[in-house]
Order: structure tokens, then sequence, then C-alpha cells
């Protein structure tokens, strides 16, 4: 028998995770939680077999969660009930140790095939999930790639003005210590924010930081 535990804020799979993982004789949901508050005090008197989670409406992506209940038990299997939105947390959930993933809009067969899979310590994710983990590591990959082209295009000495931007400096503090023109300052902070395509100092500081 499959001792599970389950942390559900809102009632997925139309009418729930629990009773459809109880129409199986070999599950059983030991406790149902709505908040992390609840769950981590009797994970260890319970002692589940696996921990389901509706990580949808958990605060911060459930990373926090996450690393309470690893803290409590790093051995204990995890899966997650996600949306396709979180596949920019893919990476973070699958580095943190969770060990399976199943869709919000999956059907009731699958959903029991993945806490199946953990109860027998075997981590399950689905093509669909390494399909979206794929896509989202190469968007993010062109968009560093764009960046780090963009930061090229600065000389050493508008460099070197907007790290003194940075730390606060005036433009007549820049100039002293540059011992360059005001005139000359406003014109490389000119150039600087017409490369990186911004519009205010904040905002040039915000792109460097």
């Amino acid at each position: 028998m499959c001792r599970i535990a389950l942390l559900e804020g809102h009632a997925l799979f139309c009418s729930g995770i629990k009773p459809i993982l109880e129409k199986n004789d070999s599950l059983e949901v030991v406790t149902e939680q709505k908040h992390i508050s609840g769950l981590l005090p009797v994970l260890k008197s319970i002692n589940p077999d696996v921990l389901v989670i509706d990580i949808i409406h958990c605060a911060d992506n459930g990373i926090t969660l996450i690393k309470k209940v690893k803290r409590r038990r790093s051995k204990l299997p995890i899966l997650l009930v996600v949306s396709k939105d979180f596949s920019k947390y893919f990476e973070d959930y699958i580095s943190l140790g969770v060990n399976g993933l199943v869709f919000n809009d999956s059907n009731v067969g699958e959903l029991i095939q993945v806490v199946e899979s953990l109860y027998n310590g075997e981590d399950y994710f689905s093509s669909r999930v390494w399909l979206l983990l794929k896509n989202h590591l190469r968007t993010t990959t062109k968009s560093s790639k764009h960046e780090k082209d963009t930061e090229s295009q600065l000389t050493n000495r508008e460099i070197s003005i907007l790290k003194l931007f940075c730390k606060g400096y005036t433009y007549k503090e820049i100039r002293s210590t540059l011992n360059i023109s005001q005139r000359t300052v406003e014109t490389h902070k000119k150039n600087i924010t017409s490369k990186i395509k911004v519009r205010s100092t904040a905002e040039m500081v915000e792109f460097a930081i």
C-alpha cells in the first residue's frame, strides 16, 4: 500500500486529487493539507511514501516549500502538479530533488502511473516536461547571448562611466574622477543609453546590475 501525503490548495482534476487517488486500492491518502504549515509537523509521524504537491497555487512557485520538505525528509519522493506556465522552474525543481512532474490537464491514469513510479523508486518526467524545459533553456540562452552582444558594444570608457553611475556618482564626481569634461560625461551617457536601449539613469543602472 502506497501511503500518500497531499498538499492541495485548490481542487484540481475536477473533483480534487484525493478521490482520484483513492479509487486505486493500492493507494491511500494518509493526510490532506491545504497549507505547508499543516503539512510539515505531521510528515514524520505519518511517514508517507510519496508527497504530492499542487504547486500551481503555492507562493514563490513552491521553491521555498520544496526546500523545507527536503530539509525534513530528504529522501521522500515528491510529485508536483504543474502547468506548462511553470516550465521556467522545471530545472530548479529537478535540481532540488523533485522526483516527478504531472500536468494539471493530464488524465487520471497518468496521475496514478506517476505516483506508482515514484513509490517504486523511479523518477517520472514525461517527454512533454523535457520538451518544455528544452524550449525554455534555448530561449534563455538566446536572451543571454543578446545581452552579452549588447554589452560588447560598449567601449571601455563607457563601461567605466557606467560603473561609476552604478556607485551613485554625480556628473561632477565622474568628471573629476576620470579627468574629463562634464559635456564628455553627458555624451558618453547618451551613447550608453542609446546602445542598451534605455531612457533614464535608473534604467541604465538596472541594466548594469
